[in-house]
């Protein structure tokens, strides 16, 4: 058996970014390679998730270290009630609104390179360098966000001469939800740490095919084939067994997920309230369900629609519960904001809004995630911004609730290249290709 060392700033118990790595841990065994991880200490918190630590197999070996990054930061003021973020839901980082959010946004930009977990990397990389002195390993990956880990990696497989796969995640340079220099020397300055990382790997790893491309394009002296692209999925074995609880008298739709930045339901909301304006009698029967935390804008625009009678928020879910919840749920909204970049957007959440076989109100520009939704042949697609569309796709989809009962998905076999084993299988024979 081969040993990897994973370099993984997100990790269980946190609930963020974790289900890719994680699989790998868990199915990587059946193809020859165990894992072993290098994170960093938990900051508790009501997003924590214990559950999942379950599934790693027996024996694997997790290291996790300090890191000085203000969102831990904001995570231990918060708990010792120091700060508290103006209009932050229960679970929801105060990084994201309240009295630091200036100061961190300042941070962001101007000082911390690659980003806002660069304060883990020193800890990281003395936990990994005496992790190689007492352990015989193979290979080292990275994943990202956040990119520091690469860093890391990058550097403990300099100095050990082991091969590394970089696995991105999320796109780096350019990324629209994220990407603000400063400057344009901090521009150069990240384009300079991605191309650093990306020249070293022996395998550059992306989980959607305009990532894929993207490095392609931007790198074209590195060989083509050292560019792969694997997918997040789903794994069958996260769906609670048995059939959810459902009530038939009303009809849910769920959207699960946190909602702040350029992920905006405003145009869904007004879309829901002018469906209601053109067909009231749907409002008897019309249940909206957000699973996930939700700044208070949005929370104010449910308010100002008049939709609060109809609308449940549940900050936080277990993973298992929230799937549980896809399963009751008799429509499930996906929204990708239609802007530069957002082409590449391809989460966790669309396979597993898949897996759950419900169909999908799928609100998103032209890109991966409207890709896969017609490629697997189900569901209502819409623009995610207008909202006389997305009314229309809404009122089809109640019409045929109403007239044929809750819509039943058969098994799709398109489904099966994204289970989690198989894209595990993609990246064993990656690491066995680096030599």
């Amino acid at each position: 058996m081969r040993r990897l060392l994973m370099v993984s700033y997100d990790f269980p118990p946190s609930s963020v970014g974790i289900w890719r790595t994680l699989k790998f841990c868990r199915y990587l065994p059946e193809f020859g390679w165990r894992a072993s991880v290098l994170t960093v200490l938990p900051v508790r918190s009501p997003r924590e998730d214990e559950g999942p630590l379950a599934e790693l197999p027996e024996g694997t070996e997790v290291r996790r270290t300090e890191s000085l990054d203000p969102q831990r930061l904001a995570w231990v003021l918060a708990r010792r009630r120091i700060v508290r973020g103006k209009g932050t839901a229960p679970g929801q980082p105060p990084v994201t609104g309240g009295r630091l959010r200036g100061v961190f946004e300042f941070l962001r930009s101007w000082v911390f390179m690659p980003d806002d977990r660069v304060g883990w990397m020193p800890f990281a990389l003395r936990a990994g360098r005496r992790w190689l002195r007492e352990a015989q390993f193979d290979a080292i990956y990275t994943t990202s966000t956040p990119h520091t880990a690469h860093l890391v990696g990058e550097k403990l497989s300099r100095e050990s001469g082991l091969p590394m796969l970089a696995d991105f995640r999320d796109i780096w340079v350019g990324n629209y939800l994220t990407y603000r220099p400063a400057t344009a020397w901090h521009d150069r300055r990240q384009h300079a740490l991605e191309a650093r990382v990306v020249r070293h790997a022996g395998r550059v790893v992306s989980a959607t095919g305009p990532i894929t491309e993207d490095f392609i394009e931007r790198y074209p002296a590195e060989p083509r084939e050292k560019f792969l692209t694997i997918t997040n999925g789903f794994d069958d074995v996260d769906f609670p067994p048995g059939a959810p609880e459902h009530d038939p008298s009303v009809y849910t739709v769920a959207y699960a997920g946190t909602l702040f930045g350029a992920t905006s339901p405003v145009p869904f909301l007004r879309a829901v309230r002018l469906l209601l304006r053109q067909r009231p009698e749907w409002r008897r029967v019309l249940r909206l369900r957000f699973l996930g935390a939700m700044i208070e804008p949005y929370r104010e625009t449910i308010r100002r629609a008049g939709l609060e009678d109809i609308t449940t928020v549940e900050p936080y879910l277990p993973h298992s519960e929230a799937l549980r919840a896809m399963q009751a749920a008799d429509l499930l909204l996906l929204i990708v904001a239609d802007r530069p970049g957002s082409h590449i957007m391809l989460t966790q959440k669309v396979f597993e809004y898949a897996a759950a076989r419900r169909p999908v109100l799928g609100l998103v520009p032209e890109g991966a995630a409207r890709d896969f939704l017609e490629e697997i042949g189900e569901g209502y697609l819409a623009p995610p911004e207008d909202v006389r569309a997305i009314a229309g796709r809404l009122d089809r989809a109640l019409t045929h609730w109403r007239e044929h009962g809750r819509e039943v998905l058969p098994p799709n076999p398109r489904l099966a290249r994204y289970h989690r084993r198989e894209l595990t299988a993609r990246l064993a024979e990656a690491l066995e290709q680096l030599g």
